[in-house]
C-alpha cells in the first residue's frame, strides 16, 4: 500500500516514461524566472519553433485582443501579450507537439481525447473566473489545467500500452471509471502521471495540484479546490461531448457540483461554451 508522495513518485517512475522538459519550454521558463527576462528575448525563442510561432500569432490576432491591424512580427506579438500569456503558450503548444502523435488504440480515441482536452481547459479557464472554488488559480493556468489533466493517459499508452489496454477493458467491461480501473492495474492513475509531469516540465504548483488530485483526495483544502476544480470542468467536458469516449469517466454528480458556488445560469452558460468548443480553441 502506498503511503507517501515520494513512494508513489517512484512507483510511476517504475513504470512509466516521463518524457523530458522540452528545450523551447525550458529557455522560456528561464526567461519569465528572470528579473532582466524580456518580451524580446521571448520572441528571440519562440521563432524557433514555427509551431508556437503560429500559436502566438493566431492569439495576437484573436477577437479577444481586437487590434485593428493584423500582427505578424513574432517581437510585437510579445509584446502585446505579454510574458505570462507567452509561457502559457508556450506551456500548452509543448504539451500538443510532445503527446499529439501518440496512437489511438481499440476502444479508445486519442482524437476524442484531445477534443475532451480543450472542452475541459475552457470549462476550466470558466469556472475559476467564477468560482470561490478556484483558490486563486489564474484563468491561464486553469487552461492548461484542463489541457493537460488527461495527458497521464497518452503517457501510460506510450510506455505500457498492454497495461492500459487492460485498464480500459475492465473500465468498459465492469462499467467503472477508467481512473478507479487503472489503479486496479498499475497501483496509480493517469492523473497521478499527468501530475508528475507537471512537476518534471516546472509547471506552476496549482497546475501541479490540480492535475494530480483530481481523481484522488489531496493533502490540502487548496490543492483540494484546485483538483476539484478540474473534476468539475472535466465532468462538464465529459456532458458536452457530443459522443461518448469509449470508456466511462469519474465524474462529479450533480450535488458536488454544487461546491462551485455558482447559480444554475452560470452553469448552463458554462456548460454552452464548453459544448461549442472544438480542437482548434
Amino acid at each position: 500500500m502506498i503511503t507517501s508522495t515520494s513512494e508513489l513518485e517512484d512507483l510511476v517512475d517504475g513504470t512509466v516514461h516521463i518524457p523530458t522538459l522540452p528545450t523551447v519550454l525550458r529557455e522560456m521558463q528561464a526567461i519569465t524566472s528572470s528579473v532582466e527576462g524580456s518580451a524580446k528575448d521571448a520572441a528571440r525563442v519562440i521563432e524557433t519553433d514555427p509551431a508556437i510561432a503560429t500559436r502566438v500569432l493566431r492569439l495576437v490576432n484573436s477577437s479577444f485582443y481586437a487590434l485593428k491591424n493584423p500582427v505578424s512580427n513574432i517581437n510585437l506579438a510579445c509584446s502585446i501579450l505579454g510574458l505570462k500569456v507567452i509561457k502559457n503558450v508556450v506551456e500548452q503548444a509543448s504539451v500538443l507537439e510532445a503527446f499529439g502523435g501518440v496512437q489511438a488504440m481499440p476502444g479508445f480515441d486519442a482524437k476524442w481525447l484531445w477534443d475532451h482536452a480543450f472542452k475541459t481547459a475552457v470549462a476550466c479557464r470558466m469556472l475559476a473566473e467564477r468560482s470561490p472554488v478556484a483558490a486563486g488559480l489564474a484563468k491561464d493556468d486553469a487552461y492548461t489545467c484542463g489541457l493537460v489533466h488527461d495527458v497521464g493517459k497518452l503517457v501510460l499508452i506510450d510506455s505500457r500500452a498492454e497495461d492500459f489496454r487492460e485498464a480500459l477493458q475492465l473500465s468498459q467491461s465492469g462499467k467503472v471509471p477508467l481512473a478507479i480501473a487503472e489503479g486496479e492495474v498499475f497501483g496509480f492513475n493517469h492523473a497521478h502521471v499527468g501530475g508528475l509531469l507537471a512537476q518534471r516540465w516546472k509547471l506552476a504548483p496549482a497546475v501541479q495540484a490540480a492535475v494530480t488530485f483530481h481523481h484522488s483526495p489531496a493533502p490540502t483544502p487548496e490543492d483540494w479546490a484546485r483538483g476539484f476544480l478540474v473534476k468539475a470542468a472535466n465532468t462538464v467536458a465529459h456532458l458536452a461531448a457530443s459522443a461518448p469516449g469509449g470508456y466511462l469517466g469519474d465524474l462529479a454528480c450533480a450535488e458536488a457540483l454544487q461546491a462551485l458556488g455558482l447559480s444554475p445560469a452560470q452553469l448552463a452558460e458554462v456548460a454552452a461554451a464548453t459544448a461549442s468548443v472544438g480542437m482548434t480553441a
